[in-house]
């Protein structure tokens, strides 16, 4: 029986926030660069809701336009290989569930299923862990008792969530709790 795994896309699997921030920055040319966004409401200060979505829904509808992490690819294989049934999941509009599906194969990236809304701690059930930047998302897996981790950035360094500095890392922490599941079962 496969365990199931969330995957984040965005500054997951592809970085996400210097596209972001250029689009930002067009709108309001104060906006802080990337390695200052120290908190989750980053761009709250500097630009409307409206504006952040449209930036969003801009970048995510050209999503095939933007190469993942290099190392990407390989880790969503390797979990493939571990027999995890991976849930591609973003806080994405659903209008751009081609456009995602598009970047998903032209890089060859491995999935099992995609799920695009603004609350994936409803796959949270049956679920064993998850990958994602959020640390809102990190704190609602945590009390939910999902394993969870994710790649740091400014706006979730400092929360008390297991954080990596590549994809590598991130799956040698996998690694690290399926050897303990396998020792507890033993």
């Amino acid at each position: 029986m496969s365990k199931r795994v969330i995957i984040d896309i965005d500054n997951t699997l592809w970085n996400l926030a210097p596209e972001l921030w250029k689009r930002l920055q067009a709108i309001n040319p104060n906006m802080p660069p990337p390695e200052k966004w120290n908190d989750w409401d980053f761009w709250e200060e500097h630009v409307h809701t409206q504006d952040l979505y449209q930036c969003l829904r801009e970048v995510h509808s050209q999503q095939d336009q933007y190469a993942p992490y290099p190392e990407s690819r390989e880790f969503l294989a390797a979990l493939k290989k571990r027999r995890f049934y991976i849930i591609i999941a973003s806080h994405r509009e659903k209008r751009t569930l081609e456009s995602t599906l598009r970047w998903l194969q032209k890089y060859d990236l491995a999935y099992d299923e995609v799920h695009l809304s603004s609350d994936k701690s409803v796959l949270f059930d049956g679920s064993w862990a998850i990958v994602d930047d959020s640390p809102v998302t990190l704190a609602k897996a945590a009390r939910a008792g999902v394993i969870r981790m994710g790649l740091r950035n400014p706006w979730n360094e400092g929360m008390d969530h297991p954080l990596f500095n590549n994809l590598v890392e991130v799956l040698g922490f996998i690694d690290a709790k399926l050897n303990e599941a396998e020792m507890r079962q033993e």
